[in-house]
């Protein structure tokens, strides 16, 4: 009888427990990558929590602290999106959000202005927020994952440059030489320190061909597209991750 009612309760305890006081933080930190903002003290990171008991989707997002606290959920200020429409600076963020999936759709609903536009401060900086509905039926090689291979990099103050640039996969041809303004790019490097990838998003405001949601099989051209390219440069020879700073730039903490 003793040992029935320990099992009760032990079954007790983990259907009343949630994933925050059953699991430690460090536990359910699943990547954390941090970036640095010129002439400033604050950090940004981009962050993912595994879900648990109570919810079994990931918390994922950006968040800023000051460079001279450790990260944690409690000490956080969350960002309201994870799209940097300019580089940051140590005043203000431009920021861009996309809503997805919004229900009822219609073709009216995606439209190549804003439908909103909003302001917050954090702390002593600002937040502008541009805000958008994505894309009414699918993009077919304007937005989604992209990979390209590179020979090698450089960087300065405000943009990251690829040099010898040729495309793997996906719709979107660069030039053989091609830069992107710092804000959003992370590095994805290996334990020893070598950079596997380089992953860069860039929001897609423009129109295009799509397939929409009555013409499921017809590529129809000349359609609002408002969605986000994720390109993926890879190395063709070995580079350490020390080679790029991370200030403007997610370099891997954890």
């Amino acid at each position: 009888m003793g040992r029935l009612l320990r099992t009760v309760i032990l079954l007790t305890h983990f259907a009343s427990c949630n994933f925050v006081a059953c699991t430690s933080e460090e536990d359910r930190l699943q990547s954390l990558y941090r970036q640095r903002i010129a002439n400033s003290a604050l950090v940004i990171y981009d962050f993912s929590f595994a879900g648990g008991f109570v919810t079994s989707s990931d918390h994922t997002g950006f968040a800023v602290l000051d460079s001279t606290v450790s990260f944690s959920m409690d000490k956080m200020k969350e960002l309201p999106c994870n799209y940097f429409a300019a580089a940051p600076t140590n005043t203000v963020f431009e920021m861009i959000h996309i809503n997805y999936g919004q229900n009822p759709r219609n073709e009216r609903d995606t439209l190549l202005t804003p439908i909103k536009r909003y302001s917050k401060e954090v702390g002593n900086f600002q937040i502008n927020v541009t805000e958008y509905n994505d894309t009414y039926g699918s993009a077919t090689s304007s937005t989604g994952l992209m990979e390209y291979e590179f020979d090698g990099i450089n960087e300065t103050t405000d943009s990251l440059t690829f040099h010898k640039v040729s495309k793997k996969f996906g719709g979107k041809e660069f030039p053989a030489t091609t830069s992107f303004v710092k804000g959003n790019i992370k590095v994805i490097d290996s334990v020893g320190s070598y950079i596997n990838y380089i992953e860069i998003d860039q929001v897609i405001i423009k129109r295009g061909d799509i397939y929409k949601p009555t013409r499921p099989l017809e590529l129809v051209s000349n359609q609002p597209i408002v969605g986000v390219a994720t390109y993926r440069f890879y190395p063709r020879h070995a580079i350490k991750t020390a080679t790029l700073t991370d200030y403007g730039i997610f370099k891997r903490v954890k």
